[in-house]
């Protein structure tokens, strides 16, 4: 575009920027990206980018919500549609990353007596800013990172520093340091293995007390270490190493997390405390989320079975309606159910989507493709069938996904938790008016071993009881064990309420 044509009056900028169709989502991003793209490209004086900047900024802290709230929504990557709107956020937020540097590295280079330090420093807080929200959303989008984005971060901070700006700050806000510790715990804990409902705790606890976190020069180190490395010079997050001042250069820090962990895991205790049947599906979700981040940020976890390569096809069918369908015949109505209305009635499921294994171990598989409008997410149930081989299908869970840059394929890391289902349905034996039956799976265990039930939601609570009907008859059960549980389901070991 000319750049005679890109408009740069800031009364009439504001103006198109309230315009923008904040109701559709997509294209509200890709106008977005269309003129921060066309912005970046003009010749301009640092003062007016920076003010352009500012109401960009207005026009994203209303886009930001919404698209929080569509993500979370719809909370996989199922179709294309989702895809291409993670694809589109990021590059939204990456320009506007890209943007603010473009801006701050102008603002520097510009020398002048009567130069104020404060527009400096407040153009390298809103960098800052733009960096972390830029990292957010492609972790609650399940994407990749950008190139360069870790050592852009590095070096922002390590100007800061040098400067002695890294204790300011927006008002209001949190300090150059702060956020800057902020981005390193976000790259750090496992995101993609997370729900979004886990990701906003977990975000909240980083922003809660990153600023407890300490960087120490590897050269004040007086012995080797475990810990998790900072290399300022190269492109990576904190990366969890054996790390010794004599093997490593300037620019290096340890990044320590032990003030964290003390306060993570008195959390931890205190909830324990605190449980109760009443709050316990609630509260075992908060003790799952803080075990997890105390494991990580203490020692993260290596892999521990040997993985073999291969380029097998499998079918998979996710969530517990769709695989309670395909394991009852393609039928919504169980053998024996007494009337018609006894039955859930739902439309028939997507079909099964085929992906690509590319490795496998005896607890799991590695698995990439196009999920055809199956709920791939992390935390979701799977059926894994060879095609054509029902009787060999097994249950799992997605532990991990991530798009492919490209924003065409997912990869979703999945742990084998048995062999193939029976479909069931319960219903709670103390009902209330509207209550029906509801899908449930009867997991295939040990000889010997307590017989399990899987059910969507936080339905358990000890001793519980249920109306059972397994397709050859109804009975009466006790749920008496919590067996594990991810934001989606919870499997509960169960017995005839007759023991009891």
């Amino acid at each position: 575009m000319d750049p005679l044509l890109i408009d740069t009056q800031p009364d009439s900028v504001a103006a198109w920027l309230e315009r923008l169709p904040f109701t559709d989502l997509p294209e509200c991003g890709r106008l977005l990206s269309q003129s921060l793209q066309n912005l970046s490209r003009v010749p301009l004086d640092s003062h007016l980018r920076h003010k352009l900047l500012k109401l960009y900024l207005k026009a994203v802290d209303r886009y930001y919500p919404l698209l929080e709230n569509e993500i979370r929504q719809h909370d996989s990557l199922g179709t294309p549609k989702v895809r291409q709107l993670a694809l589109l956020s990021v590059e939204l937020f990456a320009l506007i990353f890209i943007t603010f540097k473009q801006t701050l590295h102008d603002r520097l280079a510009k020398r002048s007596l009567l130069d104020r330090e404060h527009p400096k420093i407040e153009l390298m807080a809103y960098t800052m800013m733009a960096a972390r929200q830029l990292l957010s959303i492609s972790q609650q989008c399940y994407s990749p990172i950008t190139p360069d984005f870790w050592y852009d971060c590095h070096q922002l901070h390590v100007f800061a520093s040098s400067r002695g700006w890294q204790d300011k700050g927006l008002a209001n806000d949190d300090s150059i340091q702060t956020i800057y510790l902020q981005i390193l715990l976000m790259g750090l804990t496992p995101s993609n293995r997370l729900a979004p409902t886990e990701q906003a705790l977990s975000r909240q606890l980083i922003f809660d007390l990153a600023a407890k976190a300490r960087l120490i020069p590897v050269e004040a180190l007086t012995q080797p270490v475990h810990g998790y490395l900072v290399d300022q010079q190269i492109d990576s997050p904190p990366r969890f190493l054996p790390i010794s001042a004599s093997k490593l250069g300037p620019g290096c820090f340890l990044l320590d997390l032990e003030p964290l962990r003390d306060i993570l895991e008195k959390s931890h205790e205190a909830l324990q405390k605190a449980q109760n049947n009443r709050q316990q599906g609630l509260m075992i979700d908060e003790l799952q989320l803080l075990s997890l981040l105390v494991e990580e940020w203490h020692q993260p976890k290596r892999r521990r079975h040997p993985r073999l390569k291969t380029q097998t096809i499998i079918e998979i069918v996710a969530a517990l309606p769709g695989i309670w369908f395909h394991r009852n015949d393609l039928n919504w109505r169980l053998p024996g159910i007494a009337t018609e209305e006894d039955a859930p009635r739902h439309r028939p499921p997507p079909p099964p989507c085929l992906l690509a294994i590319s490795n496998q171990s005896d607890n799991g598989l590695l698995l990439h493709g196009q999920p055809r409008d199956q709920s791939l997410r992390a935390g979701e149930l799977l059926l894994i069938t060879p095609p054509s081989q029902p009787e060999n299908a097994k249950l799992g869970i997605a532990r991990w996904v991530a798009l492919r840059a490209d924003g065409r394929e997912i990869e979703c890391g999945v742990e084998f938790i048995g062999g193939p289902p029976r479909p069931a349905l319960v219903m709670p034996s103390i009902t209330h008016p509207g209550d029906s039956f509801q899908f449930a799976l009867l997991l295939a265990t040990p000889a010997g071993m307590p017989r399990q039930l899987l059910m969507t939601g936080r339905p358990y609570s000890q001793l519980r009881e249920f109306r059972l009907h397994d397709g050859e008859g109804e009975s009466l059960i006790r749920v008496s064990r919590l067996h594990s549980q991810t934001p989606l389901f919870q499997i509960m070991e169960y017995r005839d309420s007759e023991h009891f």
